[in-house]
């Protein structure tokens, strides 16, 4: 693949901490677990990872700590090739962290996140960077980033294609105001009900949810349905497309594998828009299909070969 897409990913890189329960999970209650592992994680940073695999060049712009964590992220990422030099090491600031708890399928529990150093990244921490952020070709921010941060975004990125992560339930209300702006969202079932002020429980709330957030603005939109599959919104034409069947084993990270595989389609040029859906959803399956976030062994053979079996479905605008 031609290294043609130059893509920053805004946001989140921290540790991330994965335990499964050994027994059905139970609130308010100690729960029997087993470490998973223990790796750098967060939302812009497993985005990132996804997309140099994919053979993409990448940028990092962010925070962590002047501490061991904050050192091992920075040099885990430099060494597969990711460029940290908007990746800054902030004074006085500990790096984040997130602990995942999975249930027996595999499937998140409860998330825990330790983000405070995130709110040190406002406008006037990028206003000084903005000529080296305008460098690069597209900008996927997450919703770690403070409100203030992503609208400052929004307004400063000239003619770069912005894409929206919307992280949390807690977080997406961050894009809310700005929905509109963004020339890309992507976004799970619980966090376009914070953005459209509507239930989304099945493929017919989530078109009707794509026509809302399209009749704010955002030209392109996905809402990813778990199981259920992809609705998607490209100038207008909606779609459904089928889950690709998956030998589930852990699926957190798998809502930023497809950012990252539709992403990486997207931005080099290769394939339309629907080609960069059937990426995603392979991206997903495979990421699903793997301990931790991150296919490390990714084969672009496989990513193409499962992308292929993908099924669109046009629905009634």
């Amino acid at each position: 693949m031609s290294l043609s897409a130059n893509i920053l990913c805004l946001g989140a890189a921290h540790f991330d901490r994965t335990m499964q329960c050994l027994n059905p999970f139970v609130a308010g209650a100690s729960n029997p677990v087993k470490t998973l592992h223990r790796k750098p994680g967060g939302v812009g940073r497993n985005i990132a990872v996804h997309l140099r695999l994919l053979g993409c060049n990448v940028g990092m712009a962010g925070a962590v700590g002047r501490d061991g964590d904050g050192t091992q992220i920075v040099q885990s990422l430099s060494e597969i090739g990711v460029d940290t030099r908007l990746l800054d090491r902030l004074p006085g600031q500990h790096t984040p962290g997130y602990t995942a708890i999975l249930d027996m399928a595999g499937d998140l529990a409860l998330g825990l996140i330790d983000a405070e150093t995130y709110d040190k990244l406002t406008p006037a921490h990028f206003q000084s960077r903005l000529p080296q952020l305008k460098k690069w070709d597209w900008w996927i921010a997450d919703a770690n980033l403070p409100s203030d941060t992503l609208a400052w975004l929004s307004r400063n990125k000239g003619s770069v294609p912005l894409c929206a992560a919307t992280v949390s339930p807690s977080k997406a209300q961050r894009w809310k105001e700005i929905v509109g702006d963004v020339d890309l969202l992507i976004t799970n079932r619980i966090e376009s009900e914070i953005l459209t002020d509507q239930t989304v429980t099945n493929v017919d709330e989530a078109l009707r949810a794509v026509r809302k957030l399209h009749a704010k603005g955002a030209p392109r939109i996905i809402i990813t349905l778990g199981a259920q599959g992809i609705v998607a919104l490209n100038k207008g034409e909606t779609s459904f497309w089928a889950p690709l069947p998956t030998q589930l084993v852990d699926a957190n990270g798998a809502g930023d594998a497809f950012f990252a595989g539709f992403a990486a389609a997207i931005a080099t040029n290769r394939t339309e828009f629907d080609g960069a859906v059937a990426q995603g959803l392979a991206m997903a399956n495979l990421t699903a299909e793997t301990h931790g976030t991150t296919v490390w062994d990714l084969d672009l053979k496989t990513v193409q070969e499962r992308a292929q079996t993908a099924v669109k479905q046009i629905q009634p605008s």
